[in-house]
């Protein structure tokens, strides 16, 4: 029985061995990335041009066209492509990390917070954003060292799309951990945001 249970917990560790690797971000902390994904703090050029095989089946031009003219420092984002299967454009993982502490959020109430979320992001994506989810707290999120999280869904600023984010405290200020995602993908994507969000580590 021992043995059964061994080889179990083996096969449970070297399955999250092959799907995941460990990265670190741009603001020096580490996530669990899924294979599927690359990281743009990479030498993406060098990869893009080493990419004989198509095997990174992103949209090529269009990430060219982002990264024209753009500074790391215009670009205070990390972003995490899916290499195959999704239009990376419109269905992508990123962190941001504002100079804030999630203890000023914690000042209101979660209502007038997710309704100032939902507000920020109309004026951000410049139509109106509806608030589908908002919750303080929700128990699929590990909290580890932060004070309080935030998990919120929206309209994303693409048509057929949603935005998922997660808010949270981490060494180096407000955190957030988001994902765009067309409506036939958020599922997959969703799940893959919970999950990097959930192995960070400073």
């Amino acid at each position: 029985m021992k043995k059964i249970f061994f080889l179990f917990l083996f096969l449970i560790l070297s399955t999250q061995l092959v799907y995941s690797k460990e990265v670190r971000t741009r603001y020096g902390f580490y996530v669990d990335l899924p294979k599927n994904y690359i990281s743009l703090s990479a030498n993406m050029d060098e990869i893009l041009k080493n990419d004989n095989d198509n095997e990174i089946a992103i949209n090529k031009e269009y990430f060219n066209e982002m990264m024209a003219g753009a500074s790391k420092s215009d670009l205070d984002i990390e972003y995490f492509f899916p290499k195959k299967r999704y239009k990376a454009e419109f269905n992508n993982i990123y962190i941001t990390v504002q100079d804030l502490n999630i203890k000023e959020l914690m000042a209101y109430s979660p209502k007038e917070v997710c309704n100032a979320m939902a507000d920020t992001f109309s004026g951000l994506f410049n139509k109106p954003v509806k608030l589908y989810s908002c919750e303080f707290n929700p128990k699929n999120i590990d909290m580890k060292k932060s004070p309080g999280v935030y998990y919120y869904e929206t309209d994303g600023p693409f048509k057929n799309q949603r935005l998922h984010a997660i808010m949270l405290q981490m060494n180096g200020g407000l955190t957030s951990f988001a994902s765009g995602c067309e409506f036939r993908n958020c599922l997959t994507f969703k799940k893959d945001l919970f999950s990097i969000a959930n192995s960070r580590s400073e």
